[in-house]
């Protein structure tokens, strides 16, 4: 059985203290990133099948993190 990987991506860390917890619940494994460049490394070694990605975040901004992926 495989199960579905999803990447969260944001510099908030009250919201990813509720985001993990609550996805993981639901079954999915989650990964956490606070950084644009963290998020490039953690989806190019996980392969995530979604990605929850803030678009303001303190390094790199999330529109040039999609365009990077």
């Amino acid at each position: 059985m495989s199960t579905e990987r999803i990447l969260v991506v944001d510099d908030e860390p009250q919201i990813l203290r509720f985001l993990k917890p609550s996805l993981s619940a639901a079954g999915y494994d989650v990964i956490t990133e606070a950084t644009g460049t963290g998020a490039l490394k953690a989806a190019a070694t996980y392969s995530p099948d979604v990605i929850l990605l803030d678009l303001g975040l303190p390094d790199i901004d999330g529109k040039e993190v999609i365009r990077q992926l």
